[in-house]
């Protein structure tokens, strides 16, 4: 039920004692969110970025640019319709199965309080709604980027253990160059939405609105997760370097021997002629 306080805040969920159950979702790619509401108009709008939907009554959808799902108090028949609406958005929109988080958020406390698995409030206002989403649609965001880093180093691992073991580059460069790919394409995800992890505006509005965000940080391991995240991304950039160079080698010492044999050939060749005179 939606409502507002005498300073303004919108409430969705009044000081009732509810339980309610939060679900997050990733998809692959960043969500169109001004495309989305085109395609889907009899969703009401309570807020544009993120998104945030009434789908039912007392039940939420809270869609981020940068991928994430979250379902507030939403049945299975109501989160389909939505990975559907998402989906339905082309590009490559899909829905990551093994990144989910789950959240029990529970209104009709004395005070805001995070624990390890819940989170009491006071009531659910929409601010309150819109930080947890985010913390939550970081939170899955940064178990797909953390699922991808460690994809590119374990291929990275057998071409290290082979310039360690050989001292040299023993691939071919279509596979040199696939490896460097990949790892570009993950620092190039990462950059590109992890940027986006800035504090939300509403923190600056207000210190419980801030406290509350600091706290979710602080349960998901927000900060110590990105940052884990950007020094693998950075070893992957080394990486790509070292290999970039030593493929640029590579074909600088082969052409200095397609040089040598031309050279070798063309004294063959001079001196064969001269013999014949």
């Amino acid at each position: 039920m939606v409502g507002e306080t005498p300073n303004g805040s919108v409430i969705l969920i009044p000081n009732s004692g509810s339980s309610i159950a939060v679900r997050a979702d990733f998809f692959g790619s960043r969500i169109d969110l001004k495309a989305f509401r085109a395609a889907c108009p009899h969703y009401p709008v309570l807020a544009i970025d993120p998104l945030v939907l009434e789908v039912a009554r007392n039940s939420y959808a809270v869609v981020t640019k940068f991928g994430g799902l979250i379902c507030w108090n939403c049945t299975e028949q109501l989160i389909d319709q939505l990975y559907k609406d998402i989906i339905k958005l082309g590009g490559q929109n899909a829905r990551i199965d093994s990144v989910q988080d789950t959240v029990e958020v529970e209104t009709g406390a004395a005070s805001d309080v995070v624990e390890f698995s819940r989170i009491r409030l006071m009531r659910l206002s929409l601010e309150n709604l819109k930080i947890i989403s985010l913390a939550l649609a970081q939170s899955v965001a940064l178990e797909y980027f953390e699922d991808r880093v460690v994809q590119a180093l374990g291929k990275s691992t057998a071409i290290v253990d082979m310039l360690r073991g050989n001292g040299r580059l023993r691939l071919k460069e279509q596979k040199i160059i696939q490896a460097v790919g990949f790892a570009l394409e993950i620092r190039s995800a990462v950059l590109a939405n992890l940027t986006l992890f800035d504090d939300p505006p509403e923190t600056w509005e207000s210190e419980s609105i801030a406290y509350l965000d600091a706290k979710l940080y602080n349960l998901f391991d927000l900060e110590e997760r990105l940052s884990a995240i950007n020094k693998k991304v950075d070893f992957l950039q080394d990486l790509n370097t070292t290999l970039l160079n030593l493929l640029s080698n590579r074909k600088s010492h082969r052409l200095e021997w397609i040089i040598i044999i031309l050279i070798f050939i063309e004294i063959v060749f001079f001196v064969y002629m001269e013999l014949l005179r």
